[in-house]
Formats: C-alpha cells, structure tokens, sequence
C-alpha cells in the first residue's frame, strides 16, 4: 500500500514539500493509517502533520472512548491534536436535513475554521477506493451523476487550500494489512455495520459480488471517473460559452435565457448549461438536480405551454414566460422577519425560533461550539441586541484578521437563502456585530480561556425545540 500511496501523491500532485498537513481522524482504520502514513513520510518531504477530531455527539460512550484514543495516540506520536465537540441533533433541528448530512457539514465547517487559525494550506482525508465505488454507484443509482460530480476528486479548493485524498488509489481491505503490518491501532465505528443508511447497504451487498466479478473494479471506476470528469468539461466549457450568449439578464437571485437561443444549441449543450446557472446562484455550486429535472426542463423548453413553472431542490423557481425561461430564487419577504429584541445580562429572549441566554455564571456543560459565545465584559457595550442582518453589515471571524460581510459569511456557510432573513445577528449596545449563532464567532469570543477577574459574559442559543 505504501508504494502505491507514494505514487498517487505524485501523480495527482497532492503534496509539495514542506507543507503543513492538518488530517481528519476519526479513530477508524482509514483516518489511522493514513494519520501513520503521513507521520512515516514527515521527515522525507519535510511536513508537519498535524490531526484534528470532531466528536458528533451521536454516540456518546464509544464516541468519547474515539476521542480519548485518537487523543493518546496522537500524543505517542509526538502529532499535534486538536478536537472538538458538535450538536449534530441540535443543527437537525434548527435546519432538518439528515444525520450524516449535517455532521459531515459541521465536521467541515470546524476544519475550515481550524485551517485558517493554524494556517494550514493542506487537510487531508482518509476517502479510499472503496469509497469510491460507494460513491460512483449512490450517485449512478439516484441519477444525480449528469449534472453533479460524477465521483471524489482526489484534490479540490477548500478553505483557502486543498483538500486532499491520498488513499483513493487503495482498498479498503489494504488498508487493513497496512494497520496489520505496521501495527496501527483503530477503533471499528459500530454504525458501519447498520443497513440503516444507503452506503452501508452498497458497501456490504453490492462491492462484494463486483469484487468478486472483477478484483480490479476499483482502478477500472477510478479510470472511467477520470475521463469522464475530463470530457464532462470540455463540454461545460462550450456550454458555458453558448449558454452565456444567450442570457437576457441575471442579478443575484435570478438568470432570464432566451428560449430560441437555446432550441438552436445541439442537445447536449442544452442539458449541460444547468450547471451554469447554478453556479450563477449557488456560490459552491451545492445543488444537485437529478436526471428527472433535466428531463423537466427540456420539456417545459420544448413544450407548447407559453407559460409553465418547476419547483426545484434549494428553493429554484423555473418559470417559463412565452421566449424566455427564468432561474430564480424563492425569496422570503424580509416583512416576515422577527422583530429585533434588547438581551440584558443576566437574560432570556426569545428571537424567532431561538432562546437566546445571557448570564455572568458558565453553563454547567461547556462544549464550546457554535452554540455558545463567551465575551469580556469591557470589550462590549451593554445592553445586547439580537436582529435580522442588514445591509452592510459585517463581521471580524475569529482567528482571521479584517472583517467579512455577514452575507458572505452565511454563504460561505451554505446557509440556504430563505433562512438566511430568521438567521439572529448579536450586537453590543453600539452596533458591533458579535455572533452569529451556530455560524461564525467574532473575534470578541474569549478562545484561549476566561478568569472570573474578567467578569465573562456567557451566550447561549438553542432552537426552541430543544
């Protein structure tokens, strides 16, 4: 494994020396052995390899035995470690979505955030081929592999550098012998084994009997993957092109295109021009429609209708008015908005679909995350207030130097237009933007500690239906 490892690096230029390196461990053999494999190379090519946790929540006593381990072996091994603790039930309830969906979105928001504070280019993760596989066929299966990526990069931008996936070229039963031979300890995640969730029933159905067919299958899938990905964007480029021509107008929530500049594109550039306007509306190009939509708006561009509309995923709007179809985002009216309200400390209030607390005692169960912000008292100015975004507002992250507007930062998060009005923006008495609770700290957030000499105050924020 180690030699193959060792080319895929190179070959998809994954790693440059002296490069800091921080890697996603979870506790499992994928994350260790590769954790192992970067340690090994540290001193060849000259890194510093570094590990980071997030405890989810999910499974309270073997996911704190998962921290412990990882915890201990990182300080064996002389790796720097650092970890933190999520609600993932608690972001399920403010936003819905499913369980391994918004873990592995706060899992990601907590390693951005500590790639920009450690100023780490590199974040490495344990993905393998199997993974792969599992990947290639869900998306296959659901059909949303025409418009999204089609398979895991091995390399992509992601918070200022790279994301990178070493193992992709491996199995996971390699992986295995690589833990066996070079005696790295894991721990085996119980929920693997439940066929509860799609992956886990690809994995222990489907994978063996392909195995079985062809042992290759992986390398076979990753070659197809790539080719594809290559001939996916030369087409989207042409696409691009044409479709760019024929748009009427666009702004930040809507693209109008002319119908009868688009009946004169050849088919395929027709499908391949969605991607385009996602990526109009969606800064990370999030959204992924299935083959049913294409399908859907070939129909309403061909149809005979003049006038026809399509409810998308992310709240899109397709409306066709007689030549011209228009993109657009669902807004929701800003005069449904809650009304700001005044937080005295200590205090309650309530603010749309949040109980927000302020009081001069610590909670008894500090997790320090999104949901809780501690302030110095003399750095603010009391009383707080707890309002909607407005224009021009911005925000100084913390760990970051400057200041962001709070709407980039909430699409840098990926929060969904519509619940971007009901998103609490905290300020103190003079305007200055504090928190936004379960988005982004400012740099008031007391990190490294408090005393009581400091007269803290502490906030916390929980969905009413927590």
């Amino acid at each position: 494994m180690k030699q193959t490892v060792e080319q895929w690096i190179r070959d998809c230029r994954l790693l440059s020396p002296g490069a800091k390196v921080l890697t996603a461990v979870s506790g499992g053999p994928d994350s260790m052995a590769l954790l192992h494999f970067l340690k090994e190379m540290e001193p060849a090519w000259n890194l510093t390899v570094m590990a980071a946790h997030v405890h989810h929540g999910l499974r309270e006593e073997t996911a704190d035995r998962d921290e412990q381990f990882v915890k201990e072996w990182c300080e064996e091994q002389n790796i720097p470690f650092f970890c933190t603790r999520v609600s993932v039930e608690e972001k399920i309830a403010a936003e819905g979505g499913g369980v391994q969906e918004q873990a592995r979105i706060l899992r990601y928001e907590y390693l951005a955030d500590l790639m920009k504070e450690q100023s780490v280019s590199v974040l490495a993760a344990g993905h393998h081929a199997d993974d792969q596989l599992e990947t290639m066929l869900m998306k296959q299966s659901a059909g949303r592999a025409l418009l999204g990526d089609i398979s895991v990069k091995a390399k992509r931008a992601f918070a200022g550098g790279v994301l990178i996936r070493p193992l992709l070229g491996v199995t996971k039963e390699e992986i295995y012998e690589y833990c066996r031979l070079y005696h790295v300890p894991f721990q085996e995640d119980e929920s693997n084994q439940s066929d509860k969730y799609t992956r886990n029933r690809i994995r222990q159905r489907v994978l063996p009997a392909l195995k079985e067919e062809e042992p290759f299958v992986h390398r076979h899938f990753q070659r197809f993957a790539d080719w594809m990905e290559e001939e996916r964007s030369y087409v989207e480029s042409l696409a691009e092109e044409e479709w760019t021509r024929r748009i009427i107008s666009r702004d930040e929530h809507s693209v109008t295109i002319s119908i009868k500049g688009m009946e004169a594109l050849p088919l395929p550039l027709q499908r391949r021009g969605i991607p385009l306007i996602l990526k109009y509306l969606y800064t990370y190009n999030t959204l992924e429609l299935s083959v049913v939509h294409i399908e859907q708006f070939l129909a309403l561009l061909h149809g005979n209708q003049p006038s026809a509309v399509l409810d998308w995923p992310g709240s899109l709007v397709v409306r066709r008015n007689y030549d011209q179809v228009t993109f657009a985002h669902h807004v929701v009216q800003e005069e449904n908005q809650p009304d700001p309200v005044r937080l005295h400390v200590p205090g309650t209030v309530f603010y749309g679909g949040y109980v927000v607390e302020a009081a001069y005692d610590p909670p008894e169960k500090v997790k320090h995350n999104e949901d809780l912000l501690i302030l110095e008292k003399e750095e603010i100015s009391l009383p707080l207030h707890i309002r909607p975004r407005r224009e021009g507002d911005r925000l100084s992250p913390i760990g970051m130097t400057g200041s962001k507007k709070l709407n980039r930062i909430l699409i840098d998060a990926k929060i969904p237009l519509r619940q971007r009005p009901f998103q609490p923006v905290v300020t103190d008495a003079e305007g200055t933007v504090l928190w936004l609770p379960f988005v982004k700290k400012s740099s008031y957030h007391l990190r490294s500690g408090y005393s009581t000499r400091q007269r803290p105050v502490f906030l916390m924020c929980r969905p009413m239906s927590g």
